[in-house]
Order: structure tokens, then C-alpha cells, then sequence
């Protein structure tokens, strides 16, 4: 094609075709794989048939006695469990700007309630600390961010939510390697 475009869209001269050597092949042997059926293996053992169990019953003399699970006429509702709050949404904290900057990392106590619906209310932060536990408030900030986005199921009594409070938790600041 570039050579049209060269020549202005003429047939190029006899003597300035290019001659292309012609291409041989060998001569190729076709192979053939032979196929083995495989061995026969051997049958296994018989199972041992289990023994016969007792079909005919005494009335008399009853084998298994079979206490009732309440007192007669008298049915239980169900049960109604307590159980503690279960995390149910913790996204990560944003790192810090300066912290980054300065490759500091670290972690933060923040303590916290939580309410009947699964939010957390009023969370302040009790120590922040850096990798070498000198006190710092570098992350302060981004804890209590986070944690404000925390969900929870709420704690249960008898059956019903309630709030908790006193609830603690570790946010870890930690560079990526």
C-alpha cells in the first residue's frame, strides 16, 4: 500500500518486483499414540452386614422411658436471650494529613455509647497514643470521626434494646508497607 501511495498509484516496473524464495516444508511422520485401557482393580471386601435390631416390643416392659420436657399442662413461650452489642459497620479512619507527612503512627482509645438503635452517642477520646506510647492528639480527630459511623446491633434485655454505655475501642493508625 505505502509502496502505491509512493509511486502516485502506478504499477510498478517488472524489474522492481521483489522475488520471495519459496518455503519447504519437511516431510512430516504422523505420530500415533496407542491407548492403554487401564487395570482392573480389584473388587472389595464385603461389608459386614450390621446386626438386626429388636422389632417386637413388650408392652409391659418398655426399653426406653421418655421423661416429658415440662410439667403436663404446662407450655413454655419462647426464650428470651440477653446478649451484648455486635458490630455490625466499623469503616477505617481517614490517616491524618500531618500524621502522614511525618510518618507517625499510632493509635486512639475512644469510649462510647451505644444507643437502642445501633448509633453510637457521645464518643470522646480517652488517650492517643504514638508508636512509641508518647502521648499525642495528632489523631484525635480522625478517631471520633470514625467512630461516629460505627454501627451496632444493640445490646438486649429481655428480649428488647437498650443503650450501653461505657463501650471502649482501639483505633489503630498504621502506615502501609
Amino acid at each position: 500500500m505505502s509502496q502505491l501511495i509512493a509511486t502516485e498509484y502506478r504499477a510498478p516496473d517488472s524489474e522492481q518486483s521483489i522475488k520471495v524464495e519459496d518455503i519447504h516444508l519437511p516431510v512430516l511422520k504422523p505420530t500415533v499414540n496407542r491407548f492403554e485401557p487401564p487395570q482392573k482393580v480389584a473388587d472389595p471386601q464385603p461389608q459386614p452386614m450390621p446386626p438386626k435390631a429388636r422389632t417386637e416390643i413388650d408392652p409391659a416392659n418398655p426399653a426406653i422411658v421418655i421423661a416429658p420436657p415440662a410439667p403436663e399442662g404446662e407450655k413454655l413461650g419462647p426464650v428470651l436471650a440477653d446478649s451484648g452489642p455486635v458490630p455490625i459497620f466499623k469503616p477505617a479512619p481517614r490517616y491524618p494529613r500531618t500524621a502522614l507527612r511525618q510518618g507517625i503512627e499510632g493509635y486512639v482509645v475512644v469510649e462510647f455509647s451505644i444507643g437502642r438503635a445501633g448509633n453510637v452517642l457521645n464518643p470522646i477520646v480517652v488517650g492517643g497514643y504514638d508508636s512509641a506510647g508518647n502521648p499525642t492528639d495528632v489523631f484525635n480527630r480522625a478517631a471520633i470521626t470514625a467512630v461516629e459511623r460505627f454501627k451496632y446491633r444493640p445490646q438486649q434485655q429481655d428480649g428488647k434494646p437498650v443503650v450501653r454505655h461505657g463501650v471502649r475501642n482501639r483505633i489503630r493508625f498504621k502506615l502501609a508497607e
